[in-house]
């Protein structure tokens, strides 16, 4: 019999006990078969396994494998399912692309039946799903199979992929979740550094509001007033784009200012943990130094830019910013700098922006994440929603348990003092 017929799988569930995976991988071994895959879980008193199984190496005929394999059931209890697999089946013959889809927020009824539903509807399998917060926040990573996905007449399977990719994100707002989707190949490839942009992403929208209300009263009267786009992320913007406008004010006044800003809730104690899990962090913004700068001191950043402006002898700003001068279109440059001096590839590197045309950094890296996207138009791997930045976590793929693990090693984050 060739050798490409001689490929089975196994799949066995049951009530758990001590001994389960030895019992089944031993017959197999004594049958002389190769596992080329495994999958096993337990939870809740409850075991499955899936072995996919080459015979080509026993002489014994299938039948006889079978029977043999079978006898499992009444040593174990288990229920055990084989099937023949085609060779064209074997997982190295599997062509598409597997994605990996992790979905976050707040819990609520037909998440998953909804999710589901649709990948159903595209006829993607999902091969794999696991929860990875339970409770009130609900996070669920799940690994889904794209060789047959449903195309239109005419359309490329590409075309057919980012079709379901965004009705996947539009459902997903529907139901008020954030979601990230990557390729399974990226998904695997290990994260170095973790680039913020500050102004859209970690300072509370409403404390930069504030912010520019204060610092406008410093203006002389005769002045122009600074006032930030519409776009909430913009505002460290706005006073880079109007500089000359500060001539005359004094940085101290700038800074005292600044104090109405706040972190985004939960963002010093991401910062903390993922400096304990290893990565290194760096933040970015068009922001001054004079307001940032208590921002920035922190024993959690590894690499910290803005922009400074230039001051008198009296202390007064000039109107001018000293070089080099941090913009929306350098912010790129910056990323390269500290990529060179970390030696780590693109694909290593998770960015964190708002999606808009300020965050060109976020192209092309190995995982990018916009923050609560107004008019997004960058295409990026994921659209966070959550209110807590700590829950940026979860489409790290990092479970509930390690992240209270994490945590626990760290104190609780202050507030930057005055």
């Amino acid at each position: 019999m060739p050798a490409k017929n001689r490929l089975m799988s196994l799949s066995a569930i049951g009530l758990d006990s001590p001994g389960l995976v030895s019992k089944i991988t031993t017959r197999v071994h004594r049958l002389n078969g190769n596992i080329l895959d495994v999958e096993e879980n337990c939870r809740r008193g409850l075991f499955s396994i899936f072995l996919a199984i080459d015979f080509s190496a026993s002489d014994q005929p299938l039948d006889e494998i079978r029977t043999s394999l079978k006898g499992i059931e009444e040593e174990t209890g288990l229920k055990i399912i084989l099937k023949r697999v085609d060779g064209a089946g074997s997982p190295e013959q599997n062509v598409g692309q597997p994605l990996r889809v992790t979905i976050l927020g707040l819990d609520r009824p037909g998440i998953i039946a909804e999710v589901s539903t649709l990948f159903h509807r595209y006829r993607a399998n999902i091969e794999s799903c696991r929860m990875i917060a339970r409770g009130t926040f609900f996070s669920m990573e799940m690994g889904i199979a794209t060789e047959g996905i449903r195309t239109e007449p005419g359309e490329l399977r590409t075309l057919a992929l980012e079709r379901m990719k965004q009705e996947l994100r539009d459902l997903c707002a529907r139901l008020n979740q954030s979601v990230v989707v990557q390729s399974e190949s990226t998904y695997r490839q290990a994260k170095k550094i973790v680039v913020f942009d500050v102004e859209s992403c970690l300072i509370q929208e409403e404390s930069a509001q504030r912010f520019m209300k204060a610092m406008n009263e410093q203006l002389a009267p005769h002045r122009r007033r600074i006032e930030p786009s519409s776009d909430p992320g913009a505002w460290a913007q706005a006073l880079a784009d109007r500089v000359t406008d500060l001539q005359g004010v004094p940085v101290a006044a700038l800074a005292a200012a600044a104090e109405t800003l706040h972190w985004h809730e939960g963002a010093p104690e991401l910062l903390r943990t993922l400096k304990s899990m290893g990565y290194k962090v760096a933040l970015l913004s068009t922001g001054f130094s004079c307001f940032l700068n208590r921002f920035y001191e922190s024993e959690e950043i590894d690499y910290a830019f803005c922009n400074t402006l230039c001051a008198d002898e009296r202390g007064c700003a000039t109107g001018e910013l000293e070089e080099p001068v941090l913009t929306a279109a350098t912010k790129n440059e910056i990323l390269e700098f500290i990529m060179n001096m970390e030696d780590i590839r693109r694909e290593q590197v998770v960015a964190v922006g708002d999606g808009s045309t300020r965050s060109r950094y976020m192209k092309d890296v190995g995982l990018s994440i916009a923050c609560k996207p107004g008019e997004q138009t960058l295409p990026t791997h994921g659209v966070f929603s959550s209110d807590h930045m700590l829950n940026i976590l979860y489409c790290l793929g990092i479970p509930e348990e390690d992240i209270a693990r994490y945590r626990e090693e760290r104190q609780t984050p202050r507030e930057p003092s005055p």
